[in-house]
């Protein structure tokens, strides 16, 4: 009886997992080599997202698209991408559609995507191999400077950030020349100070400042500055 509960469990927990895994939802259709080709796609690419645009194919009885995509992990470009290196990251159910976002990607990554199209269970072989590039990391905060104000007090002042795109600052402390562990946020892009109430004399301070947009994308780190608690 002890193993056929836990046999039972095993199988509630697949299918639990299989119903969380996004790739899971996808059907798998079966090739059909007739089925026109997406080729003619516009690709807008963001910090940490692409933006994808095309002519939707309802016309001609496509239901729906399918989004295989493949990171370039030496970040250069491989035009002749195979079918193996890349995986299904998406799929549309909606003859109409003409649109489609890849969200969370890296900052300055080369990354291969391939469209194919979808009727009645049957999928089209891989359209063109699209490359493209995320843009790079937002250009760092200025004008960072700290201030011993107290005994247990240190202040930090920068520059707001020019860039709209802004929602948020990461404040990051090292101590004594420790790892950087991120101590507070900063969450106006105007608002440009942060005050350090937990300071210890004796301790050399280390503080760093990331701005962060809206889309979560990362800008460099700011220039480091070091204060000595007296």
């Amino acid at each position: 009886m002890k193993r056929l509960t836990q046999i039972s469990l095993t199988a509630i927990l697949l299918l639990l997992l299989n119903g969380c895994n996004p790739s899971s939802l996808m059907t798998n259709e079966q090739l059909d080599m007739t089925l026109p080709k997406l080729n003619q796609i516009h690709a807008i690419p963001s910090t940490t997202s692409v933006a994808f645009e095309w002519q939707p194919l309802a016309r001609k009885g496509i239901t729906g698209y399918n989004i295989y995509r493949t990171v370039n992990k030496n970040n250069k470009k491989q035009l002749n991408s195979t079918v193996k290196q890349l995986e299904k990251v998406g799929a549309i159910h909606n003859s109409f559609a003409s649109h489609y976002v890849d969200t969370g990607l890296q900052q300055n990554r080369i990354y291969t995507y391939t469209f194919t199209t979808v009727r009645k269970g049957f999928e089209s072989a891989h359209g063109k191999i699209i490359t493209v590039k995320t843009l790079p990391a937002i250009e760092p905060v200025t004008f960072f400077q700290g201030f011993q104000k107290a005994q247990t007090v240190i202040k930090l002042i920068w520059r707001p950030h020019p860039d709209k795109r802004i929602k948020m600052y990461k404040i990051e402390r090292s101590v004594n020349k420790g790892e950087f562990k991120w101590i507070s946020s900063v969450k106006t892009r105007m608002m440009s100070e942060f005050i350090d109430g937990s300071v210890a004399p004796g301790n050399l301070y280390t503080y760093r400042v990331t701005a962060i947009g809206f889309d979560d994308s990362i800008s460099q780190s700011s220039k480091l500055v070091s204060i000595k608690a007296r």
